[in-house]
Protein backbone atom coordinates (compact mmCIF):
# COMPACT_ATOMS: atom_id res chain seq x y z
CA UNK A 1 0.00 0.00 0.00
CA UNK A 2 2.90 2.31 0.68
CA UNK A 3 3.66 2.17 -3.19
CA UNK A 4 0.43 3.15 -4.22
CA UNK A 5 1.37 6.54 -2.60
CA UNK A 6 4.61 6.80 -4.52
CA UNK A 7 3.13 4.91 -8.20
CA UNK A 8 -0.53 6.53 -8.28
CA UNK A 9 -2.36 3.67 -10.33
CA UNK A 10 -4.73 6.25 -12.32
CA UNK A 11 -2.07 8.50 -13.65
CA UNK A 12 -1.07 5.22 -16.11
CA UNK A 13 -4.55 5.30 -17.53
CA UNK A 14 -4.88 7.22 -20.75
CA UNK A 15 -8.15 8.89 -22.53
CA UNK A 16 -8.32 9.69 -25.78
CA UNK A 17 -6.51 13.29 -25.75
CA UNK A 18 -3.55 11.58 -24.32
CA UNK A 19 -3.72 8.49 -26.74
CA UNK A 20 -3.39 11.60 -29.44
CA UNK A 21 -0.64 13.21 -28.47
CA UNK A 22 1.29 10.43 -27.45
CA UNK A 23 1.03 9.01 -30.82
CA UNK A 24 4.71 10.11 -32.57
CA UNK A 25 5.98 7.86 -29.48
CA UNK A 26 4.11 5.27 -30.33
CA UNK A 27 4.71 4.93 -33.60
CA UNK A 28 8.70 4.89 -32.94
CA UNK A 29 8.40 2.59 -29.84
CA UNK A 30 6.14 0.80 -31.67
CA UNK A 31 7.86 0.72 -34.98
CA UNK A 32 11.15 -0.49 -32.91
CA UNK A 33 9.80 -3.31 -31.48
CA UNK A 34 8.34 -4.59 -34.62
CA UNK A 35 11.38 -4.73 -36.20
CA UNK A 36 13.12 -6.12 -33.42
CA UNK A 37 11.16 -9.00 -33.51
CA UNK A 38 11.23 -8.88 -37.26
CA UNK A 39 14.73 -9.25 -37.36
CA UNK A 40 14.59 -12.39 -35.26
CA UNK A 41 12.63 -14.55 -38.02
CA UNK A 42 14.50 -17.08 -39.81
CA UNK A 43 13.33 -17.31 -43.03
CA UNK A 44 12.99 -14.04 -44.02
CA UNK A 45 16.15 -11.48 -44.87
CA UNK A 46 15.29 -8.54 -42.11
CA UNK A 47 17.51 -6.41 -44.22
CA UNK A 48 14.03 -4.80 -46.29
CA UNK A 49 11.48 -5.31 -43.56
CA UNK A 50 13.50 -3.52 -40.62
CA UNK A 51 14.22 -0.95 -43.34
CA UNK A 52 10.79 -0.40 -44.55
CA UNK A 53 9.30 -0.57 -40.78
CA UNK A 54 11.65 2.15 -39.47
CA UNK A 55 10.99 4.79 -42.26
CA UNK A 56 7.30 3.84 -41.71
CA UNK A 57 7.65 4.66 -38.28
CA UNK A 58 9.43 8.19 -38.69
CA UNK A 59 7.20 9.40 -41.55
CA UNK A 60 3.96 8.43 -39.28
CA UNK A 61 5.43 10.50 -36.71
CA UNK A 62 6.36 13.43 -38.36
CA UNK A 63 2.74 13.20 -39.77
CA UNK A 64 1.17 12.73 -36.01
CA UNK A 65 4.00 15.43 -34.90
CA UNK A 66 3.10 18.02 -37.87
CA UNK A 67 -1.10 17.70 -37.02
CA UNK A 68 -0.43 18.14 -33.06
CA UNK A 69 1.76 21.16 -33.87
CA UNK A 70 -1.42 22.75 -34.22
CA UNK A 71 -3.34 21.64 -31.29
CA UNK A 72 -2.59 23.49 -27.27
CA UNK A 73 -0.29 22.27 -24.85
CA UNK A 74 -1.34 19.53 -22.51
CA UNK A 75 -0.12 18.07 -19.49
CA UNK A 76 0.75 14.11 -19.43
CA UNK A 77 2.02 11.54 -16.60
CA UNK A 78 1.12 14.35 -13.69
CA UNK A 79 3.15 17.14 -15.30
CA UNK A 80 6.09 15.18 -15.97
CA UNK A 81 5.66 15.68 -19.71
CA UNK A 82 4.02 18.04 -22.14
CA UNK A 83 2.79 17.94 -25.73
CA UNK A 84 3.26 21.55 -27.27
CA UNK A 85 4.12 23.28 -30.10
CA UNK A 86 7.43 23.36 -29.26
CA UNK A 87 8.04 19.90 -28.90
CA UNK A 88 6.24 18.27 -31.53
CA UNK A 89 8.18 20.86 -33.85
CA UNK A 90 11.57 19.12 -32.26
CA UNK A 91 9.59 15.92 -32.85
CA UNK A 92 9.59 16.69 -36.98
CA UNK A 93 13.34 17.38 -37.08
CA UNK A 94 13.89 14.61 -34.68
CA UNK A 95 12.05 11.92 -36.95
CA UNK A 96 12.95 13.65 -40.16
CA UNK A 97 16.90 13.33 -39.41
CA UNK A 98 16.35 9.82 -38.94
CA UNK A 99 14.35 9.39 -42.04
CA UNK A 100 16.93 10.96 -44.04
CA UNK A 101 19.65 9.22 -42.25
CA UNK A 102 18.06 5.77 -42.72
CA UNK A 103 17.22 6.91 -46.39
CA UNK A 104 21.19 7.44 -47.15
CA UNK A 105 22.30 4.30 -45.51
CA UNK A 106 21.33 1.69 -47.28
CA UNK A 107 23.93 1.49 -49.66
CA UNK A 108 25.94 2.72 -47.25
CA UNK A 109 25.84 -0.36 -44.91
CA UNK A 110 26.62 -2.66 -47.94
CA UNK A 111 29.24 -1.52 -48.88
CA UNK A 112 30.83 -1.08 -45.55
CA UNK A 113 29.48 -4.62 -45.01
CA UNK A 114 27.89 -2.87 -41.85
CA UNK A 115 24.22 -4.44 -42.87
CA UNK A 116 22.51 -5.65 -39.42
CA UNK A 117 18.87 -4.51 -38.82
CA UNK A 118 20.21 -3.29 -35.21
CA UNK A 119 21.25 -0.24 -37.03
CA UNK A 120 17.63 0.44 -37.73
CA UNK A 121 16.64 -0.13 -34.47
CA UNK A 122 19.16 1.69 -32.57
CA UNK A 123 18.44 5.15 -34.70
CA UNK A 124 14.77 4.69 -33.52
CA UNK A 125 15.48 4.27 -29.65
CA UNK A 126 18.18 7.02 -29.99
CA UNK A 127 15.17 9.16 -31.57
CA UNK A 128 12.20 8.30 -28.83
CA UNK A 129 15.16 9.81 -26.36
CA UNK A 130 15.57 13.05 -28.29
CA UNK A 131 11.72 13.24 -28.55
CA UNK A 132 11.29 12.61 -24.63
CA UNK A 133 13.95 15.00 -24.16
CA UNK A 134 11.89 17.90 -26.03
CA UNK A 135 9.18 16.99 -23.87
CA UNK A 136 10.62 16.15 -20.49
CA UNK A 137 9.21 19.08 -17.84
CA UNK A 138 10.98 16.73 -14.90
CA UNK A 139 14.76 16.71 -14.67
CA UNK A 140 14.61 13.02 -13.77
CA UNK A 141 12.90 12.12 -17.37
CA UNK A 142 14.95 14.37 -18.77
CA UNK A 143 17.81 12.53 -17.52
CA UNK A 144 16.22 8.85 -18.45
CA UNK A 145 15.96 10.29 -22.13
CA UNK A 146 19.25 11.71 -22.38
CA UNK A 147 20.80 8.20 -21.64
CA UNK A 148 18.46 6.66 -23.15
CA UNK A 149 19.60 8.75 -26.59
CA UNK A 150 23.53 8.86 -25.51
CA UNK A 151 23.62 4.68 -25.04
CA UNK A 152 21.71 4.22 -28.41
CA UNK A 153 24.15 6.89 -30.00
CA UNK A 154 27.16 4.98 -28.43
CA UNK A 155 26.52 1.89 -29.94
CA UNK A 156 26.13 3.47 -33.37
CA UNK A 157 29.75 5.38 -32.90
CA UNK A 158 31.35 2.21 -32.58
CA UNK A 159 28.93 0.17 -35.29
CA UNK A 160 31.57 -0.29 -37.10
CA UNK A 161 33.51 -3.20 -34.73
CA UNK A 162 36.58 -3.93 -36.93
CA UNK A 163 37.77 -0.62 -37.09
CA UNK A 164 40.46 0.71 -34.53
CA UNK A 165 39.30 3.89 -35.25
CA UNK A 166 35.32 3.48 -34.44
CA UNK A 167 36.28 2.01 -31.15
CA UNK A 168 38.55 3.90 -30.08
CA UNK A 169 35.96 6.98 -30.73
CA UNK A 170 32.99 4.83 -29.26
CA UNK A 171 35.02 4.22 -25.97
CA UNK A 172 36.46 7.82 -26.04
CA UNK A 173 32.48 9.39 -26.34
CA UNK A 174 31.18 6.91 -23.89
CA UNK A 175 33.68 7.60 -21.01
CA UNK A 176 33.58 11.34 -21.87
CA UNK A 177 29.88 11.61 -22.04
CA UNK A 178 29.25 9.39 -18.82
CA UNK A 179 31.28 11.77 -17.29
CA UNK A 180 29.35 14.58 -18.32
CA UNK A 181 26.54 12.29 -17.31
CA UNK A 182 27.49 11.85 -13.79
CA UNK A 183 28.01 15.80 -13.47
CA UNK A 184 24.43 16.59 -14.64
CA UNK A 185 22.83 14.09 -12.88
CA UNK A 186 25.14 15.41 -9.43
CA UNK A 187 23.66 19.05 -10.03
CA UNK A 188 20.00 17.47 -10.51
CA UNK A 189 21.00 15.75 -6.84
CA UNK A 190 21.82 18.93 -5.47
CA UNK A 191 18.66 20.73 -7.21
CA UNK A 192 16.06 18.21 -5.51
CA UNK A 193 17.74 18.77 -2.39
CA UNK A 194 17.23 21.97 -2.18
CA UNK A 195 14.16 22.51 -3.68
CA UNK A 196 12.98 19.12 -2.85
CA UNK A 197 11.39 18.75 -6.72
CA UNK A 198 12.67 17.65 -9.87
CA UNK A 199 9.91 19.13 -11.90
CA UNK A 200 11.74 22.03 -13.72
CA UNK A 201 8.58 24.05 -13.15
CA UNK A 202 8.82 23.76 -9.34
CA UNK A 203 12.35 24.81 -9.43
CA UNK A 204 11.95 27.91 -12.05
CA UNK A 205 9.22 29.06 -8.64
CA UNK A 206 11.62 27.85 -6.03
CA UNK A 207 14.13 30.20 -7.72
CA UNK A 208 12.05 33.22 -8.13
CA UNK A 209 10.39 33.40 -4.88
CA UNK A 210 14.16 33.07 -3.17
CA UNK A 211 15.81 34.95 -5.37
CA UNK A 212 17.19 37.37 -2.73
CA UNK A 213 18.74 34.58 -1.00
CA UNK A 214 19.57 31.98 -2.74
CA UNK A 215 21.79 28.91 -1.57
CA UNK A 216 25.44 27.90 -2.43
CA UNK A 217 24.34 24.59 -2.69
CA UNK A 218 21.22 25.82 -5.60
CA UNK A 219 24.02 27.92 -7.56
CA UNK A 220 26.21 25.07 -7.43
CA UNK A 221 23.62 22.51 -8.46
CA UNK A 222 22.08 24.79 -11.45
CA UNK A 223 26.27 25.21 -12.53
CA UNK A 224 26.53 21.74 -12.60
CA UNK A 225 23.48 21.11 -14.93
CA UNK A 226 24.50 24.03 -16.77
CA UNK A 227 28.06 22.21 -17.14
CA UNK A 228 26.65 19.02 -18.22
CA UNK A 229 24.28 20.94 -21.18
CA UNK A 230 27.57 22.36 -22.30
CA UNK A 231 29.48 19.34 -22.74
CA UNK A 232 26.11 17.67 -24.47
CA UNK A 233 26.36 20.29 -27.23
CA UNK A 234 29.95 20.38 -27.50
CA UNK A 235 30.68 23.95 -26.68
CA UNK A 236 34.23 25.10 -25.93
CA UNK A 237 35.97 23.89 -23.27
CA UNK A 238 33.49 20.77 -23.03
CA UNK A 239 34.25 20.05 -26.70
CA UNK A 240 37.27 17.79 -27.07
CA UNK A 241 35.10 14.46 -27.73
CA UNK A 242 33.72 15.42 -31.15
CA UNK A 243 36.40 16.18 -33.47
CA UNK A 244 37.79 12.35 -32.61
CA UNK A 245 34.05 10.82 -31.94
CA UNK A 246 32.98 12.53 -35.32
CA UNK A 247 36.06 11.41 -37.26
CA UNK A 248 35.86 7.51 -36.12
CA UNK A 249 31.82 7.00 -36.44
CA UNK A 250 30.54 5.71 -39.92
CA UNK A 251 29.72 8.53 -42.03
CA UNK A 252 25.78 7.93 -41.42
CA UNK A 253 26.18 7.83 -38.17
CA UNK A 254 27.84 11.39 -37.64
CA UNK A 255 25.26 12.95 -39.80
CA UNK A 256 22.62 11.69 -37.86
CA UNK A 257 24.34 13.27 -34.87
CA UNK A 258 24.81 16.73 -36.33
CA UNK A 259 21.05 16.82 -37.12
CA UNK A 260 19.29 15.10 -34.00
CA UNK A 261 21.74 14.84 -31.32
CA UNK A 262 22.67 18.64 -31.53
CA UNK A 263 19.01 19.63 -32.22
CA UNK A 264 17.62 17.35 -28.81
CA UNK A 265 20.64 18.92 -27.15
CA UNK A 266 19.38 22.41 -27.70
CA UNK A 267 15.76 21.33 -27.13
CA UNK A 268 16.41 20.39 -23.42
CA UNK A 269 18.91 22.87 -22.71
CA UNK A 270 16.13 25.51 -23.24
CA UNK A 271 13.64 24.40 -21.76
CA UNK A 272 15.82 23.80 -18.46
CA UNK A 273 18.11 27.10 -18.36
CA UNK A 274 15.04 28.83 -18.41
CA UNK A 275 13.92 26.99 -15.51
CA UNK A 276 16.77 27.82 -13.70
CA UNK A 277 16.27 31.67 -13.97
CA UNK A 278 17.74 32.95 -17.16
CA UNK A 279 15.51 35.41 -18.62
CA UNK A 280 13.41 35.58 -16.54
CA UNK A 281 14.29 38.58 -14.23
CA UNK A 282 13.56 35.61 -11.46
CA UNK A 283 17.40 36.13 -9.83
CA UNK A 284 19.41 38.78 -10.72
CA UNK A 285 22.49 37.49 -9.60
CA UNK A 286 22.15 33.99 -11.26
CA UNK A 287 20.77 35.61 -14.31
CA UNK A 288 24.32 37.69 -14.69
CA UNK A 289 26.44 34.82 -13.73
CA UNK A 290 25.06 32.50 -16.49
CA UNK A 291 25.44 35.29 -19.04
CA UNK A 292 28.65 35.46 -18.67
CA UNK A 293 29.64 32.01 -18.58
CA UNK A 294 27.56 31.49 -21.69
CA UNK A 295 29.24 34.92 -23.25
CA UNK A 296 32.80 33.43 -22.88
CA UNK A 297 31.97 30.07 -24.03
CA UNK A 298 29.84 31.21 -27.21
CA UNK A 299 33.20 33.46 -28.20
CA UNK A 300 35.72 30.60 -27.25
CA UNK A 301 33.71 28.47 -29.13
CA UNK A 302 33.25 30.71 -32.27
CA UNK A 303 36.76 31.11 -32.41
CA UNK A 304 38.07 27.53 -31.32
CA UNK A 305 35.55 26.07 -33.80
CA UNK A 306 36.34 28.12 -36.95
CA UNK A 307 40.11 28.88 -36.44
CA UNK A 308 40.91 24.61 -36.33
CA UNK A 309 38.35 24.15 -39.03
CA UNK A 310 40.77 26.23 -41.50
CA UNK A 311 43.93 23.75 -40.60
CA UNK A 312 41.79 20.57 -41.64
CA UNK A 313 42.22 18.76 -45.05
CA UNK A 314 39.60 15.71 -44.15
CA UNK A 315 36.32 16.87 -44.59
CA UNK A 316 34.80 14.64 -41.93
CA UNK A 317 37.31 16.33 -39.24
CA UNK A 318 36.49 20.00 -40.60
CA UNK A 319 32.68 19.27 -40.67
CA UNK A 320 33.13 18.52 -36.85
CA UNK A 321 34.81 21.61 -36.03
CA UNK A 322 32.25 23.83 -38.44
CA UNK A 323 29.47 22.04 -36.02
CA UNK A 324 31.28 23.51 -32.85
CA UNK A 325 31.81 26.87 -34.28
CA UNK A 326 27.67 26.14 -35.54
CA UNK A 327 27.51 25.69 -31.70
CA UNK A 328 28.87 28.82 -30.93
CA UNK A 329 25.78 30.85 -32.98
CA UNK A 330 23.30 29.19 -31.28
CA UNK A 331 24.55 29.86 -27.76
CA UNK A 332 24.42 33.77 -29.35
CA UNK A 333 20.97 33.00 -29.39
CA UNK A 334 20.29 31.34 -26.35
CA UNK A 335 22.03 34.93 -24.99
CA UNK A 336 19.73 36.78 -26.30
CA UNK A 337 16.74 35.23 -26.28
CA UNK A 338 15.39 36.73 -23.26
CA UNK A 339 16.15 40.44 -24.64
CA UNK A 340 15.00 40.09 -28.13
CA UNK A 341 11.22 40.69 -29.19
CA UNK A 342 12.01 37.41 -31.48
CA UNK A 343 13.00 35.28 -28.30
CA UNK A 344 14.15 32.04 -28.94
CA UNK A 345 12.87 31.29 -31.75
CA UNK A 346 16.25 32.13 -34.10
CA UNK A 347 17.30 29.24 -31.88
CA UNK A 348 14.53 26.98 -32.69
CA UNK A 349 14.84 27.91 -36.90
CA UNK A 350 18.92 27.43 -37.20
CA UNK A 351 18.62 24.13 -35.41
CA UNK A 352 16.06 23.03 -38.11
CA UNK A 353 17.76 24.83 -41.36
CA UNK A 354 21.47 23.20 -40.02
CA UNK A 355 20.37 19.80 -39.29
CA UNK A 356 18.69 20.26 -43.22
CA UNK A 357 22.19 21.17 -44.64
CA UNK A 358 24.15 18.99 -42.29
CA UNK A 359 22.00 15.76 -43.28
CA UNK A 360 22.60 16.47 -47.40
CA UNK A 361 26.31 17.57 -46.47
CA UNK A 362 26.96 13.84 -45.10
CA UNK A 363 24.79 11.89 -47.09
CA UNK A 364 27.15 12.99 -50.32
CA UNK A 365 29.98 12.38 -48.14
CA UNK A 366 28.79 9.10 -47.66
CA UNK A 367 28.25 8.74 -51.00
CA UNK A 368 31.79 9.81 -52.40
CA UNK A 369 33.46 7.72 -49.84
CA UNK A 370 35.25 4.60 -50.43
CA UNK A 371 35.90 1.59 -47.73
CA UNK A 372 36.17 2.96 -44.12
CA UNK A 373 35.13 6.61 -45.08
CA UNK A 374 38.62 6.88 -47.15
CA UNK A 375 38.84 9.42 -49.62
CA UNK A 376 37.48 12.28 -47.78
CA UNK A 377 40.66 14.38 -48.28
CA UNK A 378 40.75 17.78 -50.07
CA UNK A 379 42.42 16.71 -52.77
CA UNK A 380 40.01 13.91 -53.15
CA UNK A 381 36.89 16.21 -54.16
CA UNK A 382 39.56 17.48 -57.29
CA UNK A 383 37.29 17.38 -60.25
CA UNK A 384 34.35 16.06 -58.93
CA UNK A 385 32.06 18.42 -60.88
CA UNK A 386 33.15 17.05 -64.69
CA UNK A 387 32.40 13.30 -63.18
CA UNK A 388 29.32 14.25 -60.92
CA UNK A 389 28.13 17.65 -61.51
CA UNK A 390 24.85 16.86 -59.86
CA UNK A 391 26.79 15.77 -56.59
CA UNK A 392 29.12 18.84 -56.84
CA UNK A 393 26.15 21.17 -57.02
CA UNK A 394 24.26 19.61 -54.45
CA UNK A 395 27.67 20.13 -51.69
CA UNK A 396 27.95 23.95 -53.10
CA UNK A 397 24.44 24.63 -51.78
CA UNK A 398 25.10 23.13 -48.64
CA UNK A 399 28.75 24.73 -48.17
CA UNK A 400 26.91 28.23 -48.98
CA UNK A 401 24.42 27.52 -46.78
CA UNK A 402 26.83 26.57 -43.96
CA UNK A 403 28.68 29.60 -44.35
CA UNK A 404 25.31 32.21 -44.16
CA UNK A 405 25.10 33.25 -48.41
CA UNK A 406 22.20 34.02 -49.80
CA UNK A 407 19.84 32.52 -51.06
CA UNK A 408 20.16 29.66 -48.73
CA UNK A 409 18.44 28.54 -45.94
CA UNK A 410 21.90 29.20 -43.27
CA UNK A 411 21.40 32.81 -44.37
CA UNK A 412 18.22 33.40 -42.71
CA UNK A 413 19.39 31.76 -39.65
CA UNK A 414 22.08 33.81 -39.14
CA UNK A 415 20.35 36.81 -40.05
CA UNK A 416 17.53 36.39 -37.64
CA UNK A 417 19.92 34.87 -34.71
CA UNK A 418 22.01 37.96 -35.47
CA UNK A 419 19.20 40.54 -35.63
CA UNK A 420 18.07 38.85 -32.19
CA UNK A 421 21.47 39.93 -30.77
CA UNK A 422 21.29 43.46 -32.17
CA UNK A 423 18.00 43.76 -30.10
CA UNK A 424 19.85 42.36 -27.22
CA UNK A 425 22.32 45.01 -26.98
CA UNK A 426 25.04 42.29 -27.56
CA UNK A 427 26.74 44.08 -29.92
CA UNK A 428 30.01 42.96 -29.16
CA UNK A 429 29.15 39.50 -29.23
CA UNK A 430 27.58 39.94 -33.19
CA UNK A 431 30.85 41.43 -34.08
CA UNK A 432 32.47 38.31 -33.30
CA UNK A 433 29.96 35.83 -34.72
CA UNK A 434 30.23 37.79 -38.04
CA UNK A 435 33.79 38.05 -38.11
CA UNK A 436 34.11 34.51 -37.04
CA UNK A 437 31.58 33.71 -40.18
CA UNK A 438 33.98 35.59 -42.59
CA UNK A 439 36.55 32.92 -41.57
CA UNK A 440 34.32 30.17 -42.36
CA UNK A 441 33.53 31.24 -45.88
CA UNK A 442 37.56 30.54 -46.32
CA UNK A 443 37.42 26.70 -45.29
CA UNK A 444 33.91 26.30 -47.37
CA UNK A 445 34.55 28.02 -50.64
CA UNK A 446 38.10 25.74 -50.45
CA UNK A 447 36.15 22.72 -51.12
CA UNK A 448 34.17 24.35 -53.70
CA UNK A 449 37.42 25.33 -55.42
CA UNK A 450 38.78 21.65 -55.25
CA UNK A 451 35.16 20.51 -56.86
CA UNK A 452 35.24 22.87 -59.47
CA UNK A 453 38.44 24.52 -60.39
CA UNK A 454 41.13 21.54 -60.00
CA UNK A 455 42.25 18.67 -61.70
CA UNK A 456 41.12 15.20 -60.68
CA UNK A 457 43.95 13.59 -58.68
CA UNK A 458 45.21 9.87 -60.14
CA UNK A 459 42.25 7.35 -61.21
CA UNK A 460 39.01 8.44 -59.65
CA UNK A 461 36.76 6.06 -58.02
CA UNK A 462 33.49 4.76 -59.47
CA UNK A 463 30.59 6.68 -57.40
CA UNK A 464 27.13 4.41 -57.09
CA UNK A 465 24.17 6.35 -56.02
CA UNK A 466 21.33 4.53 -54.64
CA UNK A 467 18.06 5.91 -55.31
CA UNK A 468 17.18 6.28 -51.80
CA UNK A 469 19.98 8.28 -51.23
CA UNK A 470 19.62 10.29 -54.25
CA UNK A 471 15.89 10.77 -53.03
CA UNK A 472 17.16 12.09 -49.49
CA UNK A 473 19.56 14.09 -51.03
CA UNK A 474 17.97 16.31 -53.42
CA UNK A 475 15.46 16.95 -50.48
CA UNK A 476 17.64 18.74 -48.27
CA UNK A 477 18.85 20.79 -51.56
CA UNK A 478 15.45 21.75 -52.36
CA UNK A 479 14.45 22.95 -48.86
CA UNK A 480 17.96 24.52 -48.05
CA UNK A 481 17.01 26.97 -51.29
CA UNK A 482 13.64 26.95 -50.60
CA UNK A 483 13.79 28.05 -46.88
CA UNK A 484 16.28 30.58 -47.81
CA UNK A 485 14.07 32.31 -51.04
CA UNK A 486 10.97 31.54 -49.22
CA UNK A 487 11.83 31.54 -45.16
CA UNK A 488 8.18 32.86 -43.94
CA UNK A 489 6.61 30.09 -43.28
CA UNK A 490 9.32 28.40 -41.43
CA UNK A 491 9.89 31.32 -39.49
CA UNK A 492 6.03 31.52 -38.45
CA UNK A 493 6.33 28.23 -37.33
CA UNK A 494 9.86 28.99 -34.90
CA UNK A 495 7.69 31.63 -33.54
CA UNK A 496 4.57 29.65 -32.59
CA UNK A 497 7.02 26.93 -31.36
CA UNK A 498 8.10 29.16 -28.70
CA UNK A 499 5.24 31.02 -27.84
CA UNK A 500 4.26 28.85 -25.00
CA UNK A 501 7.69 28.05 -23.53
CA UNK A 502 7.32 30.00 -20.20
CA UNK A 503 6.54 28.81 -16.90
CA UNK A 504 4.30 31.06 -16.35
CA UNK A 505 1.60 29.88 -18.34
CA UNK A 506 2.64 25.66 -18.10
Amino acid sequence: MEALKIVRPELLSLGSQEIQVLMPYFCVFGGAILGILMSTVRFIQPKWPVFLITLAACFCGIGFSYHLMSQGHLSLFNGMMVSDTYSSFFNVIFLASAAVTVLGSLRYLDREKLQHPEFYILVLFSVLGMMLMASSLDLIVLFIALELMSLAIYVLVGFRRADRRSNEAAIKYFILGSAASAVLLYGIALLYGVTGNTDIRSIFGFVRTHSGSLSPVLILGELLVLFGFLFKVAAVPFHMWMPDVYEGAPLNVTGFMTSGLKAAAFAGFVRVIIALGYGNSAAVYLEQHFHNILWISAVLTLLVGNFVALTQTNLKRMLAYSSIAHTGYLLIGIIAGPKSELGFSPIVMYVANYAIMNLGAFGILAIMASRLDSGLNLHDFSGIARRQPWLAFSMAVFLFSMAGIPPTAGFVSKYLLFYSAIQANEIVLVLIGVLSSAVSVYYYLRVIVYMYMRDPVGSPPSMKVSLWSGIGVAAMVALTLQLGVFPGRMVDFAKKAVTGLTFDRL
